[in-house]
């Protein structure tokens, strides 16, 4: 199947006037004169609150709470000023719209970008590449300083433009802690999640925390589409698994096979399936499509690397319909790892910037520092109570900043990615928990051994050394033919590199430099 894609697909625009990024695209008036424009293919849900005001959702969100229904039914019995308080338990990749304001989901995954034309009208879109039309190219003195462009590298350093700064000095991108008044241009501070309560019982937290991520699976399923699970042999994926079976939902399991997968990602995923009596596939990469390496460019206008887009540029997904659900943001629960090893305060916007490039092995003089400092900057300046700068940079850099701008790119496809885990009532709860009894997965695993402890009999992510060298190759053959080829190729490579650097060595001993010639 070849499918028609066009750029900016499911991106919208707000601002002074219309805008069609083409023909198909739908143009709403807002209040204040401004003007919501969008693709068809964006999902838009309309409400009308109690004080009459209208709001507009766009993408996809469900309740984690059992006892509200539709996030538009909660939109239509609540007054203006209860709102704020009543999206904290909407999970997904959303954007509210209204009293002239633009609200993100906890995360930001459905971003914002805003920024002032010539004119000095403001503007505001999901997608950095379409405000290029509306930007001034006057100098924002507001920020001093600017990250300038970088090329972003598939899992090296910080492959993100970390928020709210970008490579376009005119151009910002909003903060989950922050709400954009559209019409001013101004941004205004609101609580980065619910409060978190480290008082909270253990057992109380995470039978809501099981709760709620069941309810908005079941929310899910109510829309009655396709729903497909990547399963691999780790925790996230099968706790997700274990709710789906634990509430009888229809989900369509799938591994997407990569050369660098683990034996456990080929082996576990079709017997874990088959453990909860669902079937499972195998998505194989196809050739790299070379016609969409210039779309995804136009499209994502470089905020995304390479390996991030991969799964993209090969077409693995574009045989499904439907929604998407995965574990993502889960590596809240974990700790998030890689900046475990830093304080647990930061006072100093400078000094968290850098160290936090240390850890992700940025280099100091990196562009991305300036990022980091700026949104530190705004942290320090909007602090929550017991919430770990660490965890706060999860999910405004990890998430908002890498997460939202590979998501994205996947909006270019007809298959929905709906982030379960994305609520701030349920980060809160994982959040409420002390380190030693959510790092590490702990979490993830005691709900699938209260699930389904079939589940748990199965090891998590066990090296491929667990299953026996005869088992390792066939695996590898079978579902990566060519990976020992590589794996020869690269280790010839490495070898004549290695030869290539002694025989200089030896050569540069044997012969040294002749004495520069001095006069007496």
């Amino acid at each position: 199947m070849t499918l028609l894609l066009r750029p900016h697909r499911r991106q919208f625009v707000i601002g002074p006037h219309s805008f069609q990024a083409d023909e198909s695209w739908i143009c709403l008036p807002l209040e204040g004169g401004r003007w919501l424009s969008h693709c068809p293919t964006l999902r838009i849900a309309t409400a009308t609150d109690a004080n009459g005001c209208c709001w507009y959702l766009l993408g996809l969100a469900v309740d984690t709470l059992e006892e509200r229904g539709a996030p538009t039914t909660t939109l239509a019995q609540s007054n203006s000023a209860e709102i704020p308080e009543r999206y904290v338990s909407w999970a997904g990749r959303w954007l509210l719209i209204g009293q002239s304001q633009v609200h993100l989901d906890a995360s930001g995954l459905l971003g914002c970008f805003y920024g002032t034309d010539e004119a000095g009208q403001h503007w505001a879109s999901s997608s950095p590449a379409l405000m290029t039309h509306f930007l001034s190219p006057a100098v924002d003195r507001s920020f001093p300083e600017q990250l300038g462009p970088r090329l972003l590298v598939h899992e090296r350093g910080i492959s993100w433009f970390p928020p709210p700064t970008t490579p376009t000095q005119a151009l910002r991108r909003l903060l989950p802690s922050q709400c954009l008044d559209f019409c001013r241009g101004q941004v205004l501070p609101r609580p980065l999640l619910p409060p978190i309560d480290p008082l909270r019982p253990y057992a109380e937290t995470v039978a809501q925390v099981k709760q709620s991520l069941l309810t908005a699976l079941k929310g899910l399923a109510a829309l009655k589409q396709s729903l497909w699970l990547g399963l691999t042999a780790g925790y996230d994926s099968r706790l997700m698994l274990a709710l789906s079976a634990h509430g009888q939902l229809p989900i369509a399991l799938f591994t997407r096979v990569a050369a660098r997968m683990s034996v456990a990602d080929y082996r576990l995923p079709p017997q874990l399936a088959r453990a909860c009596g669902y079937q499972h596939r195998y998505l194989k990469s196809r050739r790299r499509n070379l016609q969409r390496g210039p779309l995804l460019a136009e499209h994502s206008a470089g905020y995304v690397s390479a390996g991030d887009a991969k799964p993209f540029l090969q077409g693995v997904r574009d045989g499904l319909t439907g929604i998407s659900i995965g574990g993502h943001g889960f590596a809240i629960a974990s700790g998030f790892s890689h900046l475990r090893s830093l304080p647990a305060t930061c006072e100093n916007a400078d000094t968290g910037a850098a160290q936090i490039a240390k850890v992700m092995r940025e280099p100091a003089d990196s562009s991305a520092v300036i990022g980091l400092r700026a949104w530190l900057r705004w942290a320090l300046q909007n602090p929550q109570a017991h919430l770990d700068w660490r965890d706060r940079f999860f999910i405004e850099q990890r998430q908002a900043g890498w997460l939202s701008a590979k998501e994205q790119v996947y909006d270019l496809l007809p298959l929905e990615r709906f982030p379960i885990l994305n609520a701030g009532r349920t980060y809160a709860l994982l959040l409420s928990l002390p380190e030693n009894q959510r790092l590490n997965s702990l979490v993830q695993a005691d709900l699938i051994a209260q699930i389904a402890p079939e589940l748990a009999a199965y090891p998590y992510n066990p090296k491929d050394a667990h299953f026996g060298l005869f088992t390792a190759i066939a695996s590898k053959g079978t579902h990566a033919p060519m990976y020992f080829y590589r794996k020869v190729t690269d280790k010839l490579q490495r070898m004549t590199r290695a030869a290539t650097t002694v025989s200089a060595i030896t050569s540069a001993t044997n012969n040294p430099p002749a004495e520069p010639f001095t006069s007496t």
